[in-house]
């Protein structure tokens, strides 16, 4: 049978559809069947099984901000997730302590989900509590003026307009949050 792969276009054709189909059940659907905590929001409170804290649902404000977040299409360039390299928990770290890798259970609430694929920007999962306010009003309105040579477009109407810019930072400074992995929770608000 796999030699008539090797001579027709037809069966080399459904055999890599077989063979693509079956990987993509066992890496998109088997996991979360497998592994049930994907569907709980994170909790730890034993330091011994990693980073500590628990996610919480985003208030009203928080949830405006990330209207705004998707509205203004950040997500098209900024991902939200750690990867498993060490190059993302290293990057993203800070004060010398690498960023912990994201988890499904950090996402449980989110709707859709903005992960990303696309990283022509910094990768925002960890952003939450790294810059106060007045940096991130600073970078919205110029980005240039904080980060040389960034391709990222001002945003002088969101810092304009007090409600709007308080929701999106608000939202910005959550990403992140739940679990508490910063030396000394050493957060800007």
């Amino acid at each position: 049978m796999l030699r008539k792969a090797d001579t027709s276009a037809v069966w080399a054709i459904v055999a890599s559809l077989v063979l693509f189909f079956i990987g993509g059940l066992l890496t998109t659907v088997v996991p979360p069947m497998v592994d049930k905590s994907w569907g709980k929001p994170f909790a730890n409170s034993d330091p011994a099984k990693g980073p500590t804290g628990h996610l919480a649902k985003l208030n009203e404000q928080q949830l405006q901000g990330r209207a705004i977040y998707v509205r203004e299409g950040c997500w098209y360039c900024h991902t939200q997730q750690i990867r498993t390299l060490l190059a993302d928990t290293k990057r993203y770290g800070w004060k010398g302590v690498d960023a912990p890798i994201s988890t499904p259970d950090e996402f449980v609430y989110d709707t859709p989900h903005m992960f990303g694929t696309k990283r022509t920007g910094p990768d925002l999962a960890r952003i939450g509590g790294r810059y106060d306010t007045q940096w991130h009003r600073t970078h919205f309105r110029n980005p240039r003026d904080l980060v040389k040579g960034s391709i990222m477009p001002a945003f002088p109407w969101i810092v304009n307009d007090p409600k709007e810019f308080t929701a999106l930072v608000a939202y910005m400074q959550t990403l992140g949050r739940a679990k508490d992995w910063r030396p000394a929770n050493d957060y800007e608000k």
